[in-house]
């Protein structure tokens, strides 16, 4: 690994394991951090457009190939819930560049102003029922975008720095699971909260042994062992 991106507190995710964190194909998540080339159709030149990243990558190439930040991966997370939702990534991208700029930073949906913030690209209408609706706000216009409930949910597994209100901790079961993603601890691999034992050093000794073992031979308690074959075991087959 090049020793230019060995960053204490960045976390550094190679795009297999981004993939696998975020739930996506590696061919989906390239387009989105690589940005991607296509043919317009219906015309006989058939000319080639290029579209640009939907996130500003941090980090250097890891032996060629593209690496990614902490802050990249929970920028990714957003990006996925709202395409799943079934905005498309032109709306993404332009929420992206209005977020960017109203709040001077690089990294807009890893900000916990996006959700909160009355000024916010994504803003409140409501607080009734289960969660605020929510609506992009461009200039010039208003459209509304997803339910807030989808949002709720970050503001749920995610940690967000009171100084630069940036996310710096990710629970991806929710802060009810001892499973966590800090950039400080182990370059941001899932780890048991409050160690540096990571899920999948757990989960490979259990495989051999039994949670149990695993459990006494990392000195973590036996339901945070499970936990972490848990949480692998659901990483294998998504």
């Amino acid at each position: 690994m090049n020793d230019a991106v060995i960053q204490t507190g960045v976390g550094i995710y190679r795009r297999v394991e981004a993939a696998r964190l975020l739930r996506v194909s590696g061919a989906r998540l390239t387009r989105w951090v690589s940005g991607y080339t296509y043919w317009l159709r219906g015309r006989s030149a058939a000319p080639r457009r290029h579209m640009p990243p939907l996130i500003k990558s941090d980090l250097p190439l890891v032996d060629g190939v593209v690496a990614l930040s902490f802050l990249e991966l929970m920028e990714l997370r957003v990006i996925k819930a709202l395409v799943d939702q079934g905005v498309s990534l032109q709306y993404v991208r332009r929420a992206a560049l209005v977020a960017a700029v109203e709040f001077k930073t690089a990294h807009p949906f890893a900000s916990r102003r996006v959700f909160t913030d009355g000024r916010a690209v994504f803003s409140a209408l409501s607080t009734e029922g289960n969660g605020p609706d929510v609506v992009l706000l461009e200039p010039g216009r208003v459209d509304q975008v997803i339910s807030g409930r989808v949002f709720e949910q970050f503001l749920q597994e995610i940690e967000f720095s009171a100084e630069t209100s940036l996310a710096f901790r990710w629970w991806p079961k929710g802060k009810h699971e001892p499973i966590v993603l800090d950039p400080r601890v182990c370059f941001g691999a899932p780890v048991i909260e409050g160690t540096s034992v990571r899920t999948s050093t757990l989960a490979q000794l259990a495989g051999h042994t039994s949670p149990k073992d695993a459990a006494v031979a990392y000195a973590v308690e036996l339901k945070q062992a499970e936990a972490a074959v848990d949480f692998e075991r659901e990483l294998a087959a998504a």
